[in-house]
Parts: structure tokens; C-alpha cells; sequence
């Protein structure tokens, strides 16, 4: 199978036609090679326009909604950027080419550890994970200039929205019961965060991502 030849077809066909312009992150899609990051079962489906499961409720996401999360951060080659719920580390690859340092937190431990080892595979030097609960962020290296939750909330809790840098932006996708879940841009301005609609997503809802608190708009 010639992943070169889907990966580019991905951009192509999945990424350019809905809304993707950022130059930078269409290049980083291109180069990283999303089939290392799947099981061997899933491996011929890895480039196709679907979520697809990597075990224990977690999922590697759809190309397009997951490159239109990643752009709507606007990030910049000096940023900081949280990954909540790293996973294998996919999406942390992929912010490695459009900021200065990822933080990715995963509560899993075979997806830590196997996402430590790409690391080193695919020489980036710019990321570094750590196993951590993932409910309440991670606030030992705070402020984040932005913060990717990369699966399904209920909400966003508070404490993640106080990790923020002045400025600083958190995407994620809320899913009320019952509803088509919506994905959010919430941007922090001194203690006030102001929350804006993007576009409707399906991705799965973190198993066990419970907060006591939230922040109501």
C-alpha cells in the first residue's frame, strides 16, 4: 500500500477542500505518517474520513475535524500548546510543526509509552508527554498560549481555562446528551473568556473526563 499516495490524497481530497489554508499545518499532515499510529487491523482505513478506535474509548480523529480544531488555535511558531488526552501522540506530532514546545498529558499508560517511543522514531524534539490524569489539565507548567482537548466534553471545565496565557485559546468540542456535538473556541482576556462557535463535529466523548466544576456562558 503506498501511504505516500494516501496521505497526499488525505490533504487533497479531506483537508483543502473544507477550509484548510494554513500552510504550515496542511505540510505537517503531509509529512507525518498517520499509518504508525493505528493498529495493524485498522491500518488500511488509517487515511480515510472517519474516527477510528485505537481501544479503551479512545479514537484517532478525522482528518478534516481534526485539522479545522488544530487551525481554528492559529497558532504560532512560538507558542506553547497543552494536548489533553495525547493518545498515541498523532496530534502532538502534528503541533510539533507549528509551535515551539507541546505538552501532551495522557492517563493511559500503553499509549504514553508508545508515544514516547515515536517520539524518538520520528526524531521531534519538541514534545514531551507525560502521564498524568487528564481530567484538570496540567497546571505544573502553565500558562498554555493554547490548549487542544483532543476528545469529546461535556464541558469545559474552569480549572483547564485558567491554564490559559493572556490571549491564550482552547479548542474543544462540547457534547450536550442527545446532541450533535459542537466544537468551541474559547479565548482568555485577563479573568473573562469569551466563547465562539466554529462548526458541528462528531468525535467520541472521553471515557471518565469528569469535572466538578464549569465555567457557564
Amino acid at each position: 500500500m503506498d501511504f505516500n499516495f494516501l496521505r497526499k490524497n488525505m490533504v487533497d481530497c479531506q483537508l483543502k477542500p473544507n477550509k484548510i489554508v494554513d500552510i504550515d499545518l496542511i505540510d505537517a499532515f503531509q509529512r507525518v505518517p498517520r499509518e504508525i499510529f493505528v493498529n495493524k487491523k485498522n491500518i488500511n482505513y488509517c487515511y480515510l474520513d472517519i474516527n477510528i478506535d485505537l481501544t479503551k474509548n479512545r479514537f484517532l480523529l478525522n482528518p478534516m475535524i481534526n485539522a479545522r480544531l488544530i487551525q481554528s488555535l492559529n497558532i504560532d511558531k512560538s507558542d506553547t500548546v497543552l494536548s489533553i488526552g495525547s493518545g498515541v501522540g498523532y496530534n502532538s506530532v502534528i503541533l510539533s510543526y507549528l509551535c515551539n514546545t507541546v505538552i501532551g498529558i495522557e492517563s493511559i499508560k500503553s499509549f504514553y509509552e508508545f508515544s514516547s517511543e515515536v517520539l524518538t522514531k520520528l526524531e521531534v524534539n519538541n514534545v514531551v508527554f507525560i502521564k498524568s490524569k487528564i481530567e484538570n489539565g496540567y497546571s505544573d507548567q502553565l500558562p498554555y498560549d493554547c490548549i487542544f482537548i483532543e476528545g469529546g466534553v461535556n464541558f469545559v471545565p474552569i480549572e483547564i481555562l485558567n491554564q490559559l496565557s493572556e490571549n491564550g485559546k482552547l479548542v474543544a468540542v462540547e457534547i450536550k446528551e442527545g446532541h450533535v456535538g459542537k466544537a468551541n473556541l474559547y479565548q482568555r482576556h485577563g479573568k473573562e473568556f469569551t466563547k465562539n462557535y466554529l462548526f458541528d463535529a462528531y468525535i467520541p466523548v472521553f471515557d471518565g473526563f469528569k469535572q466538578t466544576k464549569k465555567f457557564n456562558f
